[in-house]
């Protein structure tokens, strides 16, 4: 079958439009196959050939089948009693001679081998045994003829046999015929679909323009998509000063500038406990003079300071005094 194409791919590319249907018209059958094709005589004698060799191979298969399940039994007279002494149990089967038999399995045989087998008294039981395997195939015909034929009497479905070849090939062209309309009806509902899905896209940004200019209007638009500007360029300055501002602190804390500040912290760090170390000491000096208590040592130590500084203003007027009769 030949594969449907988008309407768009059509509608785009007109050269290949007037391609394909000059292909799908004039060139190709609708199985993809070539109309005019310059051995097609010669073609159509090996197909109706074939089509000859397929028969007689099919006829051959069907007669080897149906004698291989050809029942070795036929079914008993019908009974002359009256219709009282009718019952509803399956009629009697009488089996079929042991010479008719044996000559069935040999025919069977025969069929079967690649070189035919001798038959004996064929030509006398021929007959027989065509009744035996027309009635067998009958029996298997007769259901696929009440499937295509429903509403025909079953008294009268016997006369539908013969048609029945007739009927199956009809019934597979009506098939390949529907199966070629379903695919173009596809591809026709694909195309329609894809156009309704363009016609709602269309409406939907119409409506969306619509309600834009009915709530914001084209000033409101434009001084949002301003602002809209203006904050994304204030976010690109912001992100440019941070750039630069990282490129700076690299260049001015190299890795050196970091060892050295890195060294400094840890002398700092060391002379803060040095310190604390030495006010400890300090205040444990202190305090054996009893600084930070009350009374006691402390007390005499406040006095002590006191006289001593009264005595060095003494001494320094006695100084003074020495000093000036020195003059003298």
């Amino acid at each position: 079958m030949i594969p449907p194409l988008d309407s768009a791919v059509l509608a785009a590319n007109p050269k290949f439009a007037l391609l394909h249907k000059t292909l799908v018209t004039k060139h190709l059958t609708p199985d993809g196959g070539t109309r005019n094709h310059p051995r097609r005589g010669e073609r159509e004698g090996v197909a109706t050939e074939l089509k000859t060799l397929r028969l007689k191979a099919t006829r051959a298969k069907i007669l080897q089948k149906a004698l291989e399940e050809l029942p070795l039994t036929s079914p008993a007279p019908a009974s002359t009693k009256t219709s009282s002494s009718r019952q509803s149990t399956p009629a009697a089967e009488i089996p079929l001679p042991a010479e008719l038999t044996e000559l069935i399995i040999l025919l069977t045989l025969s069929l079967k081998s690649p070189s035919p087998l001798q038959l004996p008294n064929l030509s006398s039981n021929l007959q027989t045994i065509a009744a035996l395997v027309s009635t067998h195939l009958t029996a298997h015909a007769l259901p696929l003829t009440r499937l295509i034929n429903p509403h025909t009497n079953p008294s009268f479905l016997h006369r539908q046999i013969p048609s029945l070849a007739s009927s199956v090939l009809a019934l597979r062209e009506q098939i390949t015929t529907l199966r070629l309309r379903l695919a173009s009806s596809r591809a026709e509902v694909a195309n329609l679909t894809v156009k309704l899905l363009e016609i709602y896209t269309a409406q939907a940004a119409a409506v969306i323009r619509v309600l834009e200019q009915t709530t914001h209007g084209s000033l409101s638009r434009h001084s949002r998509a301003h602002a809209e500007l203006l904050s994304l360029s204030c976010c690109t300055t912001a992100v440019e000063a941070q750039q630069k501002w990282r490129t700076a602190e690299n260049l001015v804390y190299g890795p050196e500038a970091t060892r050295a500040l890195g060294v400094y912290r840890e002398h700092l760090r060391d002379g803060r406990v040095r310190m604390e170390s030495r006010k400890g000491g300090a205040e444990r000096e202190l305090a054996r003079y009893g600084w930070g208590r009350e009374g006691g040592k402390e007390r005499v130590m406040r006095e002590i300071a006191r006289v001593w500084g009264e005595m060095e203003g003494e001494g320094e007027e006695v100084r003074g005094d020495i000093g000036r009769l020195r003059g003298r």
